[in-house]
């Protein structure tokens, strides 16, 4: 397989979304797949879960960074090396459509006081939220936004703060997330 990285797509309180929610998530993903395709690292396998309400309790609801910090601690899927990455309906904060760290740790690693994994709501079109499904992954893999570094970016990309565009990742870009650990060689 060529060069990529695996994820685990964790859908939170997947009982309160429509089906067209879902859908949305699913072309949410691959709109994250194309972005990332144009040089690499692809997205390899998609493994999928649900978290139910029941279960999330008042970790479904993100009212900030700190909350979806919780939620990534408490629902890690321990069970294979893949990148957690959680959707959630929407994040309470107006100014916010995903958090992650920037770059993540290697494996599984809680690194306390810092995010573990991309979190992700369905704000905007599908389009919006495809590009910030690629977006926060690539935040996760080692990009910052153009604006700090613009070597990294053309015109219009995925990693500017606010560009809701959908454009693919730079050969630039390739090299950086290429060295995160979480990427297969």
């Amino acid at each position: 397989m060529a060069v990529h990285f695996d994820i685990n797509l964790i859908v939170v309180a997947k009982e309160v979304f429509t089906p067209a929610e879902l859908k949305q998530v699913d072309d949410s993903v691959d709109i994250m797949k194309a972005i990332f395709a144009t040089h690499g690292p692809v997205i390899g396998t998609v493994n999928r879960f649900k978290i139910d309400m029941s279960v999330a309790g008042v970790d479904a609801i993100l009212l900030g960074a700190g909350d979806a910090m919780a939620l990534a601690d408490r629902f890690a899927v321990n069970s294979n090396d893949a990148l957690d990455v959680f959707v959630v309906k929407r994040i309470f904060n107006p100014l916010e459509v995903g958090y992650s760290p920037e770059p993540g740790a290697c494996g599984k690693k809680t690194v306390k006081g810092r995010l573990r994994a991309p979190v992700v709501s369905l704000a905007g079109s599908t389009a919006d939220s495809g590009n910030t499904f690629a977006h926060e992954v690539g935040h996760f893999l080692g990009l910052p936004h153009c604006e700090k570094d613009e070597s990294l970016c053309g015109p219009a990309n995925f990693m500017r703060a606010a560009s809701g565009t959908n454009t693919g990742v730079t050969p630039a870009q390739a090299v950086t997330m290429i060295r995160h650990c979480q990427v297969t060689l």
